[in-house]
């Protein structure tokens, strides 16, 4: 562990430890879980105004929990129906820390209670399962630690976040907390686990006020449908870029020929996350995307590889989305075995799923109006957990297969993968011609792509320099544009 940095000088570790212990106690948190069933906890917002909460703060609860960071939840609801004061309940729709250490955000959003139920959302046709937070109408608690603010409080239930990551230079940490709307008029379970109520407080917990607050189990003899109160935190999730951005991947399909140069023969937006275990090793992938523009007359499909180990087994499942659709088209979900190296095929045909009218080109011409691409989703369930140093690093392979020509296209420096295409042979080394310039590139998702036949050097008058360089030279090409020959596709607009 990183050492302590409490203001102790130069002193004897024994005055590090002593600082620890003072400062080593549960405390509720400012911001709480409002009336509307939301909660957005700044950790470093306390309610007691004179305690300071750092990231070495963090770390060390982080460390006494065992690599975890335990909160504390007032369950406080109506006492109607068939909740009582003695036993009520809530449902978690949803649960993220987000945690900025040395400028970099991390999402964990692997989250676990001591109990569980199967409940209908409303809504929902179905039931499903759910993380609960059950708790009594009493307060008054009594905790063995005397400076613990769970004294006298009313805070009932324990929710856990395992956190792969040393927080001592964390400048900033949110827990997100949404609550679920259950179908009430169904009855028990729903009834009990509505929540009707709110201002649930929050607190940080020590190993000590775990221990206690669990052997209470408040209100758990009353409640309906408690499936299991062992319920151990499931996997951190890890996003590429980033949880709220994507990586935008643009292509030209005249490969091996540069051809217009345009780059908006087809643009994909997607995102991929990375679920790993207590152990930091992935155990499931997932992702998603869209299509974002279209200026060809070929067909494509649309991959994204990531090379995984050759031992490397599991299940796949797909779904693909017509606009502004939440049901998937016909032939998904998609379910496949995978082993070794991952290659999706997640756009298949696109010029039969993205068009605009009887025009093979969507989002490309100046006088068009935006058309929304289809979306995407996958995950993959690893049959055993794959070191990450294994998994191969963002912005992994999108690529392109052109039916109407037999050519892969990648990133450069990326292999062909296809044993059924004409350059399936490539090492990667030609996907740029020779005088430097690459056929795909990764962009940032505030790109917007060349109207149609308009050559990217026009669009981006810094592109040129940047090739020419290599790459060393103008890196932020993509900020400098002529806004008379690009097609300004919102990112609310694509990004349904």
């Amino acid at each position: 562990m990183t050492a302590l940095k409490f203001t102790c000088g130069a002193l004897l570790l024994s005055c590090s430890q002593h600082a620890a212990a003072q400062e080593l106690s549960s405390f509720i948190f400012d911001d709480n879980i409002s009336s509307r069933g939301i909660g957005n906890i700044d950790l470093f917002a306390p309610k007691t105004r004179d305690r300071i909460v750092t990231g070495e703060l963090l770390e060390l609860f982080r460390q006494d929990n065992g690599g975890s960071l335990v909160f504390a939840v007032d369950v406080n609801e109506n006492a109607a129906g068939s909740e009582t004061a003695d036993s009520q309940g809530v449902a978690i729709e949803s649960a993220s820390l987000r945690i900025v250490v040395d400028g970099q955000e991390r999402v964990f959003s692997g989250y676990a209670t001591r109990t569980r139920s199967l409940l209908t959302a409303a809504g929902a046709p179905t039931p499903s399962e759910y993380f609960t937070l059950i708790g009594t109408a009493g307060s008054n608690r009594i905790s063995p630690d005397p400076d613990s603010e769970l004294t006298g409080s009313s805070l009932d239930e324990t929710l856990y976040f395992t956190v792969d990551l040393d927080l001592n230079g964390a400048s900033a940490a949110t827990l997100d907390i949404v609550l679920l709307n259950t179908d009430a008029a169904l009855g028990d379970p729903e009834a009990f686990y509505d929540f009707s109520n709110g201002f649930e407080e929050v607190a940080l917990l020590t190993r000590v006020d775990v221990d206690y607050l669990e052997s209470l189990a408040s209100g758990r003899a009353g409640a309906p449908l408690v499936i299991s109160d062992d319920a151990v935190p499931a996997l951190n999730w890890s996003y590429f870029p980033s949880a709220q951005s994507y990586y935008v991947a643009a292509y030209e399909d005249l490969y091996p020929q540069r051809g217009d140069y345009d780059f908006n023969d087809l643009v994909v937006g997607y995102q991929v996350a990375l679920g790993t275990n207590a152990q930091g090793e992935v155990a499931e992938l997932r992702g998603n995307g869209y299509l974002v523009a279209r200026g060809a007359e070929y067909d494509h499909d649309w991959h994204l590889a990531i090379d995984l180990p050759s031992w490397a087994s599991g299940k796949a499942n797909q779904s693909l989305y017509a606009a502004g659709s939440h049901s998937p088209l016909p032939g998904y979900p998609l379910t496949s075995n995978v082993a070794g190296p991952l290659n999706l095929k997640l756009t298949p045909n696109v010029a039969q799923i993205f068009a605009d009218g009887a025009s093979t080109y969507v989002n490309t011409f100046a006088d068009q109006a935006l058309v929304r691409g289809p979306r995407f989703e996958f995950d993959v369930t690893l049959d055993q957990p794959i070191p990450l140093a294994e998994v191969a690093s963002a912005p992994f392979d999108p690529f392109l297969y052109v039916h109407d020509t037999g050519y892969e296209i990648h990133l450069v420096n990326q292999p062909a993968r296809l044993p059924y295409s004409r350059n399936s042979a490539s090492d990667g080394s030609e996907f740029r011609d020779n005088l430097g310039y690459p056929f795909a590139l990764i962009l940032p998702e505030s790109w917007v792509p060349p109207l149609a036949a308009v050559d990217m050097g026009l669009a981006y008058p810094d592109f040129v320099r940047h090739v020419e360089s290599n790459g060393a030279n103008n890196q932020q090409w993509y900020l400098n544009r002529s806004s008379d020959r690009v097609k300004n596709i919102p990112l609310d607009h694509w990004k349904w």
